[in-house]
C-alpha cells in the first residue's frame, strides 16, 4: 500500500481547498421526468442544488469532441451526464462525468461541459 488512509483524506482535502478557492458556484438543473417529443432538446428542467467548482472556459478548438469548458467539482457533487449547469454567464449541458483517482480514492470529478447558445 503507497499511501494510508490519512494521507488518501489530505489528498481528497487538498483538492477540495483548491475547488472551494475559486470561488465559482453553479446550479446544477436535471430534466423533469416525463414524455418528450424531441428528446431532452424540450424538456423542462429543475433545479437541484448549487455545487463549488472550478471552470475553465478554454476555448473549443483546444479541446476535443466540440467541448467548450471544463469544471472540476467535489466527489460528491450530485451531477449527472445530460444535466444543466448554469453559471452566472452560461449555461451548460455537461456531456460526460469523469471520476479522478489517486492511489485508490476519488479525489474530484470532471466534467466536460457543451455550452447551450440562448439559454
Amino acid at each position: 500500500m503507497l499511501l494510508n488512509d490519512r494521507e488518501r483524506a489530505e489528498a481528497v482535502a487538498d483538492v477540495a481547498r483548491l475547488i472551494l478557492s475559486s470561488g465559482q458556484t453553479a446550479r446544477v438543473l436535471r430534466v423533469v421526468p416525463g414524455e418528450r417529443l424531441y428528446g431532452t432538446d424540450d424538456a423542462e428542467y429543475t433545479e437541484i442544488c448549487v455545487i463549488p467548482l472550478e471552470l475553465n472556459e478554454t476555448p473549443p478548438e483546444e479541446l476535443s469532441g466540440k467541448i467548450d469548458a471544463l469544471a472540476c467539482v467535489l466527489p460528491d457533487a450530485d451531477v449527472q451526464g445530460e444535466d444543466r449547469l448554469a453559471t452566472d454567464r452560461e449555461t451548460y449541458r455537461i456531456q460526460s462525468v469523469e471520476e479522478e483517482h489517486f492511489f485508490g480514492t476519488v479525489t474530484h470529478k470532471n466534467l466536460q461541459l457543451v455550452k447551450l447558445n440562448g439559454r
